[in-house]
């Protein structure tokens, strides 16, 4: 009998076996044979072995993670969100224990939430830490626009024009006065983003009540990047989240963010950004970067060969070690 066959479940079993057979059941469970005078109390201790096993192997069984479901879909602040986390806090049992991490994650323009549906559990199995924490992930659904879905009315064809323009004093002044405006219904999307924020950390809280905001991690990839950060700088002051991750984004009303970065002294905020991005080309992060390092925040950033686009492994493997960080 070796440890990986099948576990005998029967007297006839047990009595079938010869001496050789059941001194090896025995001790392939733990139990010793020193005290066994004859065959009749080698049966006896092969049965507590097999009993034992089983006890084993259930409780091991039991413990084990179930496999992850299809994410939950919820409705929070107005928009359509799709909902992942452990089995007890998505259901609201009342005795489920808080999450250890609430990560919001935001899409960019003209995409859906489905697109970045699974960035949270590829990035959870980077890092064991990960791996072991109870995490929830809200990934909500940015409303239909002239330019598509998006969570605030992006001026597209400015930014276009703009960079198209010959490098000189007029660009400057054209995207000096871009990055300082306000769009016209940026505040409508901060009221429902708090909104949202509220009734993920009363899900994510489970019986402890609403989730502490330190364990709020707000991340977003293009539009969601400039959004995720734009939220977190409006919470309130000792209020703000864990950290935010800034995906291929660009600043905008930097004079808010400054005031807001004072609010938030420290604030850890991790930047990725394509060297070759056509899109919201580097520089764009790089002015974030510059802004946010100015005003006190505590920055990492990882920039790479591609365009826009998240980036290879190694980025992702710095964007789990940033989550694996918050915990």
């Amino acid at each position: 009998m070796y440890p990986d066959q099948p576990l005998m479940s029967d007297e006839e079993d047990i009595d079938a076996l010869g001496i050789k057979a059941l001194k090896e059941l025995i001790t392939s469970c733990g139990l010793s044979t020193e005290d066994c005078i004859d065959k009749v109390d080698l049966r006896a201790r092969a049965r507590e072995a097999l009993e034992a096993k089983k006890a084993k192997k259930a409780t091991s069984s039991s413990a084990a993670p179930s496999p992850p479901s299809r994410p939950a879909e919820r409705q929070m602040g107005g928009y359509s969100c799709l909902v992942q986390g452990p089995a007890d806090l998505i259901a609201g049992d009342a005795g489920a224990p808080a999450a250890d991490l609430l990560i919001i994650v935001l899409h960019g323009l003209g995409a859906t939430n489905r697109d970045l549906v699974d960035v949270v559990p590829m990035l959870i199995e980077q890092e064991p830490k990960l791996s072991a924490a109870r995490i929830v992930t809200v990934c909500p659904q940015a409303p239909p626009g002239p330019m598509g879905n998006a969570w605030w009315t992006f001026d597209v064809q400015s930014l276009i024009m703009t960079q198209m323009m010959p490098a000189g004093p007029q660009k400057e002044a054209a995207m000096a006065k871009m990055i300082r405006e306000k769009p016209q219904d940026l505040d409508t999307c901060r009221a429902r983003m708090k909104q949202l924020i509220e009734e993920a950390r009363a899900i994510a809280g489970g019986a402890a009540g609403q989730l502490s905001p330190k364990r709020l991690v707000l991340c977003g990839f293009s539009l969601g990047a400039i959004t995720s950060l734009d939220v977190a700088l409006q919470m309130k002051e000792g209020e703000g989240p864990s950290g935010v991750i800034f995906m291929n984004g660009a600043p905008i009303v930097v004079d808010e963010w400054a005031a807001g970065l004072k609010r938030h002294s420290g604030l850890p905020v991790h930047i990725t950004s394509g060297l070759n991005d056509m899109t919201l080309p580097n520089y764009s992060s790089e002015w974030v970067r510059q802004l946010l390092q100015t005003n006190g925040a505590t920055v990492t950033h990882k920039y790479h060969p591609g365009g826009h686009e998240i980036g290879g492994k190694d980025v992702v493997q710095s964007i789990a070690s940033f989550l694996s960080s918050r915990l």
